[in-house]
């Protein structure tokens, strides 16, 4: 189990009453408590023209600013395929973190982010394409 997940056991006993006998039966009930990883969802869009240089924003909402835990989905809305890879070309990191290898139009890609940070990310086949993930 990892460190980041809690555990809970309780230890209790399960009484049957059958007239004439009396069974006591013990059970561990396991709880798990994930609070570290309380898990959320979000959403990015990859922007209809987006593998255009000329459009202004071609990942929305960018930046996306979520908890440690969160599930975030991108969708391809773009008629083109693409796709989302940490790191930035120009900084040379690419894909260190994550990479959804080709996204068609209509498909999507996730990821869970479980630390804090600031997380850049690009498109391998569109460079200009730039994105940004901040989690708090």
């Amino acid at each position: 189990m990892s460190s980041s997940l809690g555990s809970l056991i309780l230890m209790s006993v399960l009484v049957i009453n059958i007239p004439g006998i009396l069974v006591v039966l013990p059970q561990i009930v396991y709880v798990y408590q994930n609070l570290a990883y309380a898990q959320t969802t979000a959403s990015v869009s990859i922007v209809q023209g987006s593998s255009s240089p000329s459009i202004s924003k071609a990942y929305d909402p960018s930046p996306l600013t979520v908890k440690t835990g969160t599930s975030v989905t991108w969708t391809n809305n773009d008629s083109s395929i693409h796709t989302v890879t940490s790191g930035l070309p120009e900084k040379g990191n690419i894909g260190t973190l994550f990479d959804s290898s080709l996204i068609s139009p209509r498909n999507t890609f996730v990821h869970v982010f479980d630390k804090q940070g600031t997380f850049d990310y690009s498109c391998t086949l569109h460079p200009f394409m730039h994105g940004q993930v901040i989690v708090k």
